[in-house]
């Protein structure tokens, strides 16, 4: 269950964090038993979304959490965005809709809450009908450290829960369910990308093509899922790094500049793609590998799955070569 696992972290932490941090059980109660917890809630069964917890590093961290990360976007919260409980130093609970702040801070150093505070506001905008939905837009950590403030500013919507009044069991899960739902959401909706939406899609070979809002944000979401470097290195790991259609090899050209270089082709047509639905990535049989060009120009068929179709096309083309 998950309402006793995150009432036991709020009641217990602050009095943890006087003790040593070696070896604690609450560490490895957040850690493991609320992890999974959260992990076994109906809502995040076999939502292929990775979670994890943590109460520090070498030390107890001021605010512990428990996070939910979708690995198209990111399995770590130092970077990209994701669904997180922080615990303020009252022992109140959020469900936040977060950003990772490390990174930001490494490339804007003093500016970065700024950063983050505009892209929290462009979360906002990108999920209209999320915001009565999920309606805390600010938090409260209680700490004047550097960490803690700067998840305040990446917060962009979500819950509170009074440390002396928890919710049922029943609340949360229909809090998380919106809130993954408004995660998922964000990401078909273009994440963190402050790029403009556009009506016309850019194609690998420099063509654009006229299309509607919704098709532009399957499309993004599509060249998300190839561009992932987690599955880029999965697909690498079980296909091996020959192009499946013309079976050219990078290293046979380059040399070691190409040793383990192949690109990761999604086979699943991007207009098969609905926001809100699990996306299927089977390295074994959702993906192939293609190079450079082959990659282009499987994007051009009328179905980017069909293999086939295109290696009939580069074999005809080198039989007209030879002749």
């Amino acid at each position: 269950m998950l309402a006793p696992a995150l009432l036991k972290i709020g009641i217990e932490y602050q009095q943890a964090t006087v003790e040593t941090f070696a070896g604690h059980p609450l560490a490895d109660f957040i850690r493991n038993d609320a992890r999974q917890a959260l992990e076994n809630t109906a809502v995040v069964r076999g939502s292929g979304l990775i979670c994890k917890g943590s109460a520090g590093t070498g030390n107890f961290a001021e605010v512990p959490w428990l996070a939910l990360f979708d690995p198209l976007e990111t399995t770590t919260a130092r970077e990209g965005c994701y669904l997180v409980y922080l615990y303020a130093v009252t022992g109140d609970l959020y469900l936040s809709l977060n950003q990772g702040t490390t990174g930001v801070r490494r490339e804007f150093g003093s500016s970065a809450r700024d950063v983050l505070n505009e892209r929290a506001a462009l979360i906002r905008a990108r999920l209209p009908e999320y915001c009565d939905r999920l309606p805390v837009r600010s938090i409260d950590l209680g700490s004047a450290h550097s960490l803690p403030r700067d998840y305040e500013a990446g917060h962009a919507l979500g819950y509170r829960y009074s440390a002396f009044s928890p919710p049922s069991e029943e609340q949360l899960i229909s809090d998380l369910d919106n809130a993954i739902a408004a995660y998922r959401a964000l990401l078909f909706r273009g994440g963190l990308d402050s790029s403009p939406e556009a009506s016309t899609r850019v194609d690998e070979d420099g063509e654009t093509a006229p299309l509607s809002l919704q098709e532009t944000r399957r499309y993004r979401f599509h060249k998300r899922i190839e561009r992932n470097r987690n599955n880029s290195a999965y697909v690498k790991l079980i296909r091996g790094t020959k192009c499946e259609v013309c079976e050219f090899e990078f290293e046979g050209c380059y040399g070691e500049l190409g040793e383990g270089y192949i690109e990761a082709h999604h086979l699943q047509p991007v207009s098969s793609l609905e926001e809100g639905v699990t996306v299927a990535l089977d390295p074994e049989k959702d993906f192939a590998v293609l190079c450079s060009n082959c990659h282009r120009m499987i994007h051009r068929l009328e179905d980017p799955s069909d293999l086939e179709r295109l290696r009939i096309l580069v074999g005809a083309a080198k039989a007209n070569r030879k002749n």
